[in-house]
C-alpha cells in the first residue's frame, strides 16, 4: 500500500547537506534530510551567507537591547539587524505553499527555540532562551507549518510527529489547489484516524464542515476545514490519542478476527504503551489485516502510512 503522493514544500537551513556556508566554513550531514531530498520539493536559506555576511564569518549573536532583539556581530561590533529584518521580508514574502521548515538549531538566525539571546555584547554577557530572526518571522507568516530543528528530529517520537504533519499539510494543499465537495469529503475520511492522534474534538469538528450542515459555499467549506486541520495538527499527538486511534481501525475488522488474532492485537497496544514497541509495528498490523480482508475504508487511512517508508528510522537521541 503506497498512498502518499504528494511532495511537501519545505524550508530547510542550507547549511544541513547542502552547502558549507556555516560560519565556520562547515557544512553538516543530516541523514533525515538527505532521505527527504528525494520525497520533499526543498529550498534551501542561509540567512547570515545571504545577507552578505561571508563564509567562514565572524559569529552574528542575539542581544536584547531596550526591550528589543537586535543581531551584532560582537568582534567589529556592527548591528545586522536591519539588513536581516530586510532579508526576512523579501525572503519570506517570496515563499508560497510552505508545508514545513527544518532550521539550523541554536542559530541566531534559524533556530526555531532555545537560542541564545544576551543581555549585551559584552564577552560573559548572561543569556536567555529566544528564537533566532529568520525562524520568527517564517513562524509569524506560516503559525500552523510544521517547524522544527535539526537536533529535536534526532528524537523519534517528534521526528514522527513532524513527518505526519509535514506530508498531511502537503496533502491539503493539493485539496485547496483542486477543491471539490467530494473531494474534501474523501480526504477528511482518509484521514479520520491520523486526526485523532492529535485532537479528537476537532477532528470531529472537521467531519461537521465537511458534511457541510451548515450549506456553505464550497470556497467557505475548504477555508473553514483548512483552519481547523492546521489547528488541529499544531499539537504533538498524545500517545493516548494514538492508541485510540488504533482501536478504532481495530473495530473496523474485529469482527473477522480469530480469538488468537484479537489477543495478538491487543497484547501489542499494551507493549507499544508501555514502550516495548513501536507504532510502525502497530500500524503493520493494521495493514496486515486489510490486506488479508481486503478493507478498503481501513486501507484508505493516512494513518497507516502517514510518511513514505523511506523516511521511517528507529534512531533516537533519546533527548
Amino acid at each position: 500500500m503506497s498512498i502518499n503522493t504528494c511532495k511537501p514544500r519545505l524550508v530547510v537551513s542550507r547549511c544541513l547537506g547542502f552547502e558549507a556556508c556555516r560560519y565556520n566554513a562547515q557544512m553538516l550531514a543530516d541523514d533525515l534530510i538527505e532521505r527527504l531530498k528525494t520525497c520533499a520539493e526543498i529550498i534551501t536559506v542561509c540567512p547570515e551567507a545571504d545577507i552578505g555576511l561571508g563564509t567562514p564569518r565572524a559569529p552574528v549573536r542575539l542581544v536584547k537591547q531596550e526591550g528589543e532583539i537586535i543581531m551584532i556581530q560582537p568582534s567589529t561590533g556592527d548591528d545586522v539587524s536591519q539588513a536581516m529584518h530586510a532579508y526576512n521580508r523579501t525572503k519570506i514574502d517570496g515563499f508560497s505553499d510552505i508545508d514545513g521548515f527544518i532550521l539550523k538549531n541554536r542559530s541566531p538566525s534559524c533556530g526555531p527555540a532555545g537560542v541564545k539571546v544576551y543581555a549585551s555584547s559584552e564577552k560573559g554577557a548572561t543569556a536567555e532562551k529566544g528564537v533566532g530572526l529568520f525562524a520568527k518571522a517564517a513562524m509569524e507568516r506560516f503559525p500552523f507549518a510544521a517547524i522544527e530543528d535539526e537536533g529535536r528530529l534526532k528524537n523519534f517520537h517528534l521526528r514522527e510527529a513532524f513527518l505526519m504533519r509535514l506530508f498531511a499539510f502537503a496533502r491539503l494543499r493539493q485539496l485547496i489547489a483542486r477543491p471539490s465537495v467530494s473531494g474534501l469529503s474523501t480526504f477528511h475520511a482518509s484521514h479520520k484516524l491520523l486526526m485523532m492522534c492529535f485532537h479528537q474534538e476537532m477532528m470531529r469538528q472537521c467531519g461537521r464542515i465537511a458534511s457541510n450542515s451548515d450549506g456553505l459555499s464550497l470556497a467557505e467549506m475548504v477555508q473553514r476545514y483548512a483552519a481547523v486541520f492546521r489547528e488541529a495538527l499544531a499539537r504533538q499527538p498524545r500517545q493516548s490519542n494514538i492508541i485510540n486511534a488504533l482501536y478504532h481501525g481495530y473495530g473496523w475488522i474485529s469482527e473477522g478476527l480469530s480469538a488468537a488474532d484479537k489477543k495478538l492485537f491487543l497484547d501489542a497496544v499494551e507493549e507499544y504503551r508501555d514502550d516495548r514497541v513501536t507504532l510502525a509495528t502497530m500500524l503493520h498490523l493494521l495493514k496486515s489485516y486489510v490486506a488479508r480482508f481486503e478493507h478498503e475504508y481501513l486501507g484508505s487511512q493516512h494513518f497507516l502510512e502517514p510518511y513514505p517508508r523511506t523516511l521511517f528510522d528507529l534512531s533516537d537521541s533519546g533527548r
